[in-house]
């Protein structure tokens, strides 16, 4: 071979490819410590996004890759042996493993490049490293995004395996709203997306922009995820509410009285598959190894046994890996048919999707992926498994399911409820669908979906940004008007015998229903709630021993007050408060035991002294105009950072929630370079 021929040869394989490959990232912090990630390309994006993450929240990235594939016993001791066994039989690092392959080649390079950005902020900072750190691979992310959505169709089977009733509504849902741009002052499509999860874990989701190649999104992800979950582009937002189709069933298997690991199918017996597992479990005398068995039949695992039967659940997610891929093309959408395109890979767990975008569209899609059953069976509760008459008979389209597009009242939401109860004279109703796909009752609603609909009746004129704000931060307890008017009925019926309750009575009647910091009255109200008057049902009207319970209760909550506090004018924001560390500040709003306000606030019981802290709710409120140039505003209940000594572990919390506002999102990068704190820049090799 000619010497020139091999030293070009050489050239082109060592110097031309480092300079194709190598891209630049940085990342922008704003003034709040959010990472604006511009990268050459998507896959840089992405590693900026795995390096931003990671110098925010490595702990949590690393326990919730540990939760998904079942190894927190062998990091935290024997109290995570369930949750181990659980996620083993769940199989989410077996599929993850399996089908990872499977992913379209940008999706999985992306979620390489995130990876990768993970191990070179833990190369640059090994004391951030856990020292129970996992061996971070790609499939670790794609077993987490299983985990995380795993719980929406896992309950829908076990309220099938147990007939429970639905909880009350305790404010741990979600609110998502769009307003049309005939009722909106800025002529354009206003979203609201506010999920309620817990505060803390994976849960406190992530907040980044991700730029790069054509990939331009904003919003959050569960922390541990690569692509934006929720969140807008320059052309539309998305949202999403718990709720949703019926995806998964229990079938009722029956053993084999001479072998218990015999099922019969069609009049004859098949195996029992045994899968044996080993959970690593931290003790005080090291490592010790716990076995267990996970017992499949061809519907699924075998989640419960009793009285000669074995109860397995079916779940269409069981094999599926996607959920990255379809965050990925929803986010690069650019207009409602690639978003709709998107929808139908059906990866999403049982959700209600609410879209608005720049054009003018609103949509609304109720998903999940929702098997076709034969008719002629309960699928609410557990179903025969011992013959082939109650297979699946295959997966529903996206056509098939609950939608509307642009519905004629120019506003919708869906707050956890009804399709029926969504907008004004709502054409989605029970009658036009299959009952598991609709699954709500024509009229289902609660204290928030009312209270949005309420808002919009009430409002004189078109819709603002700052009004549309405030209605994402609503604290006026739905409701509460009646069981005032009920009080002071009960009041004057029995004043006589009731008179030392009369500070009590007026602190709640002349209280105006608002959930603010500085309000005696929603104290007071909250006990007298606790105490009984929940018990009370207004809706047929106020008997007389219906009196005597509203008054019974308002004299238990008035000791209980002065006992805990000394007294009963005790403003909300003392007893009712966020807390990350050391610090503490005042939560306007609630969602505790049926009293839920639009913004949601979920808290712990009140410890000794009476105070009660947030544990769940509001996490990520967010308001987007969508028109040309898209603006959004949002706020976190804590801040950016999970480390103590950072200057955003608490700023959101105590400068944003505290005081009721949002922040800009400095989407715009003219507007991000004025809010700058800090710029770092890398490189992906």
């Amino acid at each position: 071979m000619p010497t020139i021929f091999v030293i070009s040869f050489l050239l082109i394989m060592f110097v031309v490819p480092s300079a194709i490959t190598a891209e630049e990232v940085t990342i922008y912090r704003d003034t709040w410590g959010v990472p604006h990630i511009y990268g050459e390309s998507e896959r840089a994006a992405l590693y900026g996004q795995g390096y931003a993450q990671a110098e925010d929240r490595l702990g949590t990235m690393m326990r919730s890759y540990r939760k998904a594939v079942g190894t927190m016993a062998e990091a935290f001791g024997e109290d995570w042996v369930e949750h181990d066994y659980r996620q083993r039989v769940f199989e989410h690092e077996k599929m993850a493993r399996k089908y990872y392959h499977t992913l379209a080649p940008e999706v999985r390079e992306g979620i390489e490049a995130f990876v990768a950005g993970v191990k070179a902020y833990m190369a640059e900072h090994p004391e951030r490293v856990p020292e129970w750190t996992v061996d971070l691979e790609p499939y670790h992310v794609v077993a987490f995004a299983r985990y995380f959505i795993w719980g929406w169709p896992v309950g829908q089977a076990w309220s099938d395996l147990e007939r429970r009733p639905q909880e009350p509504d305790s404010g741990r849902g979600s609110n998502q709203w769009v307003i049309g741009k005939r009722l909106s002052a800025e002529d354009a499509v206003i979203a609201c997306i506010d999920p309620h999860l817990a505060a803390s874990g994976e849960s406190l989701f992530f907040e980044s922009h991700l730029h790069g190649g054509d990939l331009n999104a904003y919003g959050f992800v569960p922390t541990g995820a690569a692509f934006i979950g929720l969140g807008h582009n320059d052309y539309l937002s998305w949202a999403a509410t718990t709720g949703g189709p019926d995806t998964s069933d229990i079938y009722e298997e029956e053993i084999n009285p001479e072998n218990p690991l015999q099922y019969r199918y069609d009049g004859e017996w098949r195996d029992i598959e045994v899968e044996k597992t080993q959970i690593r479990v931290k003790t005080d005398q090291g490592i010790q190894m716990v076995e267990r068995e996970i017992l499949f039949t061809h519907h699924g695992p075998i989640v419960h046994q009793e009285n000669g039967k074995a109860y397995a659940m079916a779940l269409p997610y069981r094999r599926e890996v996607k959920l990255a891929e379809q965050l990925y093309r929803m986010a690069k959408s650019r207009n409602l048919g690639e978003f709709i395109d998107a929808l139908s890979m059906r990866q999403f767990m049982p959700q209600n999707i609410m879209y608005g975008d720049v054009v003018g569209n609103m949509y609304y899609l109720r998903t999940g992926m929702v098997p076709i059953r034969p008719e002629g069976y309960d699928w609410s509760r557990p179903v025969p498994g011992n013959t082939s008459a109650t297979e699946w008979l295959g997966i529903h389209d996206l056509q098939d399911l609950v939608q509307i597009l642009n519905p004629p009242a120019g506003v919708m939401q869906n707050c956890n409820i009804s399709p029926g109860t969504m907008t004004f004279d709502s054409p989605m109703v029970r009658e036009r669908y299959r009952d598991y796909l609709y699954n709500a009752s024509n009229d289902g609603t609660n204290t928030r979906g009312s209270r949005f609909l309420e808002i919009m009746e009430e409002l004189d004129g078109k819709v603002t940004v700052e009004q549309a704000i405030q209605i994402a931060l609503d604290i006026q307890l739905f409701g509460a008007d009646r069981y005032q008017q009920a009080l002071a009925e009960s009041y004057e019926a029995h004043q006589d015998e009731a008179a030392e309750l009369a500070d009590a009575v007026r602190v709640i009647t002349e209280w105006d229903q608002l959930a603010e910091i500085d309000r005696v009255g929603m104290t007071l109200y909250s006990y007298w709630w606790m105490a009984g008057a929940r018990e009370v049902n207004l809706q047929d009207g106020l008997s007389e021993k219906e009196q005597g319970q509203l008054l019974k209760a308002l004299g238990k909550a008035v000791a209980q007050m002065q006992q805990v506090y000394g007294g009963i004018e005790v403003p909300w924001g003392e007893v009712h408060r966020a807390r990350r560390g050391d610090r503490s500040w005042p939560l306007a709003g609630i969602a505790y035991h049926g009293m839920v306000t639009l913004r949601a606030i979920g808290t712990h019981d009140p410890d000794e002294k009476g105070v009660a802290y947030m544990r769940s709710g509001q996490i990520l409120p967010t308001v987007v105009v969508l028109k040309q140039p898209v603006t959004s505003y949002s706020a976190v209940p804590y801040g950016q950072s999970e480390y103590p000594d950072s200057p955003h572990y608490t700023d959101q919390g105590e400068q944003l929630c505290a005081n009721r506002r949002l922040k800009s999102t400095w989407y715009q990068k003219e507007e991000l370079m004025e809010h700058l704190e800090s710029t770092l820049k890398l490189t992906l090799p």
